[in-house]
């Protein structure tokens, strides 16, 4: 989705601009004394005037060269950031979840302009103070005032440097999503939820660097008749807790605003770690997101006879869902309710990431 460049720390791009300050410097005083030696024989000044208005010469280049380069180098940085404004909503939300929010990227970015606007203005007073100067003892110190306060602008600054190289670190990280009608695998970890994602799919399986998991987020899809039609997301286990970590956030977050359709999957061996009614409370708290959800019954193939009886028990709990113990039945459903809905499905009334 996002592609920022590497940020680094504040010292690397100052180190940047003062090294190509002090080249430039090296070409352009060679530039400086063929100017004065061309009109030195016209000229009526003193040896130490001249030298004077050579040494001007050339501090007043290398400043205004070094603040071209702070320039360049400061808005491309706060280019390579999107318009905060022009994002979807549910990107907004997924960066909110990360250590750096919205905000303070935004004031961070602020700060880069400030320090940019700032050493342009004591520029500008530089300049004014060197062309007044009449020794070349002042000129050193003025330079060195210069640049030490344009040193310590970096410097005083490195903890918004540290944000906004924290930050893209996490954008650059969000997938991308497809747009197309999207549904949500959610459950307990260990639940199936990655078996039933492959049984459905098979080789057609993504897995993207994503914020969520070690392993990234994984994505799967079903063709309708030759194109991809729908889009599955193998969204982190979802604890259900009332305090929310922040990859459960994440994933209800695009649960919520993304996904069209929930597949719950509920494993009734209990293998997962998390006994039944564990299970069916998170169900009923994912009720809450108020999408249409469809029940599927993971690990079937290690059922026992009470196991088979809590299957039928839960089913008459749960009526209003359809329920589901194979995958392919599972898969046929989807795709028969994806073309029978084909003409009145309209994309834009999903809460689309772009």
């Amino acid at each position: 989705m996002f592609k920022i460049p590497k940020i680094e720390n504040e010292q690397f791009y100052i180190d940047l601009c003062m090294k190509s300050m002090h080249e430039f410097a090296a070409k352009e005083k060679d530039n400086v004394q063929r100017r004065y030696s061309k009109v030195q024989s016209y000229a009526k000044k003193s040896k130490e005037e001249t030298n004077l208005n050579k040494r001007k010469d050339l501090e007043l280049e290398k400043i205004r060269h070094l603040n071209s380069r702070i320039e360049i180098q400061l808005k491309k940085l706060i280019k390579s950031f999107p318009n905060f404004k022009k994002i979807d909503e549910i990107y907004l939300k997924l960066i909110n979840t990360s250590d750096t929010k919205v905000k303070e990227i935004e004031d961070a970015l602020q700060r880069l302009l400030w320090i940019t606007n700032t050493i342009d203005e004591l520029t500008k007073n530089t300049e004014f103070k060197i062309k007044k100067t009449k020794t070349d003892q002042t000129i050193g110190f003025l330079m060195k005032k210069y640049l030490g306060r344009v040193n310590s602008y970096y410097r005083k600054n490195k903890s918004f440097f540290l944000i906004l190289r924290n930050a893209s670190r996490f954008m650059n990280s969000l997938p991308s999503f497809q747009d197309m009608y999207t549904v949500s695998i959610a459950g307990f970890p260990n639940v199936g939820k990655s078996t039933l994602m492959k049984k459905m799919t098979g080789s057609n399986v993504e897995i993207q660097n994503y914020p969520f998991t070690t392993k990234g987020l994984m994505f799967g899809y079903l063709n309708y008749k030759t194109e991809r039609s729908i889009q599955l997301i193998d969204t982190p286990g979802l604890l259900g807790r009332s305090k929310e970590n922040e990859i459960e956030q994440r994933a209800q977050i695009v649960i919520q605003g993304y996904c069209s359709e929930i597949i719950f999957v509920i494993d009734l061996t209990e293998e997962c770690g998390f006994n039944i009614e564990q299970q069916i409370k998170l169900l009923k708290q994912t009720q809450n997101l108020n999408k249409p959800i469809l029940i599927y019954f993971s690990k079937k193939d290690l059922y026992n006879e009470e196991t088979e009886e809590i299957e039928k028990d839960t089913q008459n709990k749960f009526k209003k869902f359809k329920t589901f113990e194979d995958s392919e039945k599972l898969k046929e459903h989807l795709l028969s309710s994806y073309s029978n809905n084909l003409k009145s499905f309209d994309p834009k009334k999903i809460g689309l990431i772009k």
